[in-house]
């Protein structure tokens, strides 16, 4: 598969993974997750913008001193995983790409994290975040958050081989508990430790509370899992949607 279309694939995947958020009323007390969200009062919109291609410094400047927002810490924890937890010996970490649209309300920001062998890429990771503005309540707030990660090629199979530990280190972003976490894991490779109960193309839910989330305004996290045509593990899904007023 062209890279271009596999990553064409990957957005559509993790676009469905995403719930947006709603708008809400500033928070008034202190929330579970609360390192996970970000409030604060505004007057204007975020105007309309179009930043197709530009790179990591100028896109996180731009978010900073443009449009006065948050740059939350989801960005380092996944660069530090890519190093640390992916990278092997003869591994480079390419440079980074972003964009960058802003429309009104809305602010929608993707950066694209590769890591290399050589000249072939091997693995790279999706961040998006979606900063939207409550003309109403006269509020930004950073509404979702969300890392996709994946191999890239024929092979499945992360350079160390640590599928688990990956999962592990995503649900920590999110601040999935350390218990709650192993017990997840635990189903869900027992879920689908045979062939013929894994889907096929697809992705498989390890931990969500959104419901519960939505239904109570507090702060969604997801963990999913995704198979390849053959079945194998090589994609995961790590997502925040802040739901609290």
């Amino acid at each position: 598969m062209k890279k271009k279309a596999f990553l064409f694939t990957l957005t559509i995947l993790l676009g469905l993974s995403i719930i947006s958020a709603c708008s809400s009323k500033k928070q008034a007390t202190k929330v579970e997750h609360q390192k996970l969200t970000w409030h604060e009062a505004r007057e204007k919109p975020f105007g309309t913008f179009d930043y197709p291609k530009i790179t990591e410094k100028e896109a996180l400047t731009t978010l900073e001193n443009k449009f006065k927002v948050r740059v939350p810490s989801l960005i380092e924890q996944t660069k530090e995983m890519l190093k640390n937890d992916v990278s092997i010996q003869g591994m480079v970490e390419g440079a980074p790409e972003y964009t960058m649209y802003a429309s009104g309300d809305e602010l929608k920001v993707r950066g694209y994290y590769p890591l290399n062998e050589g000249p072939e890429l091997k693995v790279f990771a999706l961040i998006d975040l979606k900063y939207t503005f409550d003309k109403e309540k006269k509020e930004v707030r950073l509404a979702t958050q969300s890392l996709a990660m994946t191999t890239y090629g024929d092979k499945s199979t992360y350079p160390k081989d640590n599928f688990d530990e990956l999962l592990a280190k995503s649900a920590e972003i999110i601040d999935l508990p350390k218990k709650l976490t192993a017990r997840s894991i635990q189903n869900f490779n027992e879920d689908y430790k045979e062939l013929d109960k894994r889907p096929t193309s697809s992705k498989a839910v390890v931990y969500s509370n959104d419901k519960e989330a939505v239904e109570k305004k507090k702060v969604s996290q997801a963990l999913l899992g995704g198979f390849d045509n053959k079945q194998e593990l090589k994609e995961i899904y790590a997502t925040i949607v802040d739901y609290t007023e």
